[in-house]
């Protein structure tokens, strides 16, 4: 992934989290843990990428570069591992944990001025698809 798919993701999250989340936190709650969940991965494959493109800076032997570059994303797992954790979570979502995620990630991000997402149920179930995939990484494989 370059700058350029690290932008894209960014700007995804920012339509969750600024369009879609607030529009259907009072309907659906079970669709705004699905919504939480997609912003929770995607800020996991950013923060993934950022640490990657580090190692290569390093293997160069820019060190400088590296240690910029994972300042400069170092929020992003901790933005991942809260919004996770909120999706997975039973509890209701409400406008105070979206502003805390707003926080987290960037006070600074903006309402995109063009939907990328044109059907937030697309998203549905995606909450659940993470919960069993983190109940196989748990389980032992026994053969």
């Amino acid at each position: 992934m370059a700058i350029k798919e690290r932008t894209q993701q960014m700007r995804v999250v920012a339509e969750i989290l600024l369009v879609h989340l607030p529009e259907v936190l009072p309907k659906d709650q079970a669709l705004a843990h699905d919504l939480l969940a997609v912003v929770g991965m995607a800020l996991h494959t950013i923060y993934e990428d950022a640490e990657q493109s580090a190692k290569a800076w390093d293997k160069r032997a820019y060190h400088s570069r590296a240690d910029e570059m994972r300042q400069e994303w170092d929020w992003a797992l901790a933005a991942s591992n809260y919004a996770l954790g909120l999706a997975l979570r039973p509890d209701p979502v409400n406008f105070t944990i979206l502003k805390k995620m707003h926080q987290m990630i960037r006070p600074t991000l903006e309402r995109p001025a063009r939907h990328q997402i044109s059907d937030p149920e697309r998203f549905r179930g995606a909450a659940q698809a993470i919960s069993i995939q983190q109940a196989r990484k748990r389980s032992p494989i026994r053969g």
